[in-house]
C-alpha cells in the first residue's frame, strides 16, 4: 500500500539514481543545481529566470515542501524524432527526413540525440553501432570539473569503441580570463552526429534546466487578451514564453503540467529530475541473413539475444528511466556470406527497409518526464507574459552562458576543441 503521508525528500538523487558522484556531489548536486533551479522559478529569481516573471504559487521543491512520495508519478510522454522534420511537407519520403535527422546533432531536438558510426566510409558506409543518450549537459559537466578522473574514465567506458583515439585534452579548454581547466561540452567527441561517440545531449534546447523551466512557468494558468483561459499546447508556451512550439516535447510538458495545476495542484518534477527514455519497440526488428541491400531477396531471422544488440548502459529502463543505449552487433555473428553481421543488416519489418540511418531506430523511442503534486489552490490566471524589447526572456551571465540559459557551473559556449 502506497504511504499517505507527506514528507520532505532527503535530497534530490542524480539523474536515473546514478552512482557517479560521490556523497558529497551528490549534495552539491541536489543543492547547487536542481533545488537552485527551482527555487529560482519559485521565488522568480532574475539569476534564474526572466526578469519581469511573477513568484509561483503552484510549483514546489520536494526538499523544502512536503508531499507523499508514495503517490505514483504522472508521465508525461512524446515520440523521439523532431516533430519539425516530420512534419514538414517538402521531405517526400522517410530517407531525407532520416538523413536529416542523422546530419547535425542540431535538429536532435527532442531530448534525445545519436551519433552513427559508419566505419571506414564515415558517411556513406553502412551503420556500424549507433549510440543514443538522453543525459543533459549540467550533470556532465558538474561531473567533470568535481570528479575529473571518474569523467574520464567513464567516457572512455561509455564509448570503449573509440577510447584509443581520445586524448584527455580534448575535453577541455583554457578559460581566458582565469586561466582554469573548464569543461567543453561541445567536444570533439560529443560534438557530431558522425563519429559514433556520444556523452550527452548537446542540442541548445535539451537541457535539464530547460526542464524544470517549462514544468515550473507551466504551473501558471493563463489567460487570453479576452480574458479566456488558455489551454492550447502551442498557445501556452507562446503566452508564458517556455521551451519551444512545435515540437513533440515541450508542448506536451506544458500542457500536462498546466491541465494539473488547473485541476487544483501545486506540482514538481518527479524524483530523479531527469529526461528519460521510456520505452524503445523493437518488436519490428530482424536480422537479414542475406545482406544490407534494400530491395533484394532476404532471408529474415529473429534477433535472438537482443540484450545483446540493443545495449542498454546507463538508466533502468525496466522501470521506464533509460538513459543511453548502444546498438551494435556482437562480432562474431556472421551472415550467409560469412561476413560480420553490422547494424544495417537489421531490417524493419514495418517499412520493409534496412537501417541506413540512426534516426530510423527514434522513430521506435518514447521519451518521458514525470510530475508528482499535492492539492492546492488554484491561483487566479495571469496575463501573457511580455517582457519588454530591453529585457532578455533569460539572464545571460558574461564569458559564461550556454544557450542562454544560467546553468550553475555551466561555462562556456559551445565550440568543439579538436580541428
Amino acid at each position: 500500500m502506497a504511504s499517505t503521508t507527506n514528507s520532505v525528500l532527503k535530497r534530490h538523487a542524480p539523474p536515473g539514481n546514478l552512482s557517479d558522484l560521490t556523497e558529497a556531489n551528490k549534495e552539491k548536486w541536489s543543492k547547487d543545481f536542481i533545488s537552485t533551479w527551482m527555487q529560482g522559478e519559485i521565488d522568480a529569481d532574475p539569476n534564474v529566470v526572466g526578469r519581469g516573471r511573477t513568484p509561483l504559487k503552484q510549483f514546489f521543491d520536494g526538499v523544502k515542501t512536503p508531499f507523499n512520495q508514495g503517490d505514483t508519478p504522472k508521465a508525461v510522454e512524446w515520440n523521439a524524432f523532431p516533430k519539425v522534420l516530420k512534419i514538414r511537407n517538402s521531405y517526400q519520403s522517410d530517407a531525407v527526413r532520416w538523413a536529416i535527422a542523422d546530419s547535425s546533432r542540431v535538429v536532435q531536438d527532442e531530448y534525445l540525440e545519436w551519433s552513427v558510426s559508419r566505419g571506414p566510409r564515415k558517411y556513406t558506409g553502412d551503420i556500424y553501432s549507433v549510440t543514443f543518450t538522453a543525459e543533459g549537459p549540467e550533470y556532465w559537466q558538474f561531473l567533470a570539473s568535481c570528479q575529473k578522473d571518474d569523467f574520464l574514465k567513464l567516457v572512455k567506458e561509455l564509448n570503449s569503441g573509440f577510447a584509443s583515439e581520445m586524448s584527455d585534452s580534448e575535453f577541455f579548454l583554457r578559460d581566458y580570463v582565469t586561466g582554469n581547466e573548464v569543461y567543453n561540452p561541445a567536444n570533439y567527441w560529443n560534438l557530431l552526429s558522425t563519429t559514433g561517440a556520444i556523452t550527452h545531449l548537446i542540442q541548445p534546447n535539451n537541457t535539464l534546466s530547460a526542464e524544470v523551466d517549462i514544468a515550473a512557468q507551466a504551473t501558471v494558468i493563463r489567460k487570453n487578451d479576452n480574458g479566456k483561459i488558455i489551454t492550447d499546447a502551442d498557445e501556452l508556451i507562446k503566452c508564458s514564453k517556455y521551451g519551444n512550439p512545435g515540437r513533440n516535447s515541450d508542448p506536451s510538458i506544458g500542457a500536462s503540467i498546466n491541465f494539473l495545476a488547473r485541476g487544483g495542484a501545486s506540482l514538481s518534477v518527479a524524483e530523479p529530475v531527469a529526461l528519460y527514455i521510456r520505452a524503445f519497440e523493437i518488436g519490428s526488428f530482424k536480422f537479414d541473413m542475406n545482406g544490407t541491400t534494400d530491395g533484394a531477396a532476404t532471408d529474415l531471422r529473429d534477433i535472438e539475444n537482443p540484450e545483446k544488440v540493443f545495449q542498454w548502459q546507463r538508466g533502468d529502463i525496466k522501470n521506464k528511466a533509460g538513459l543511453r543505449i548502444k546498438i551494435e552487433v556482437p562480432e562474431g555473428l556472421l551472415d550467409n556470406n560469412k561476413k560480420q553481421l553490422l547494424v544495417s543488416n537489421i531490417y524493419d519489418t514495418n517499412k520493409g527497409l534496412h537501417i541506413k540511418y540512426g534516426a530510423q531506430f527514434a522513430d521506435y523511442f518514447t521519451m518521458g518526464v514525470s510530475a508528482v503534486g499535492i492539492e492546492s489552490k488554484t491561483a487566479p490566471p495571469e496575463a501573457c507574459y511580455k517582457p519588454s524589447d530591453l529585457v532578455a526572456g533569460s539572464v545571460k551571465a558574461p564569458c559564461a552562458e550556454f544557450d542562454g540559459f544560467v546553468l550553475p557551473g555551466f561555462a562556456g559556449p559551445p565550440g568543439s576543441s579538436r580541428a
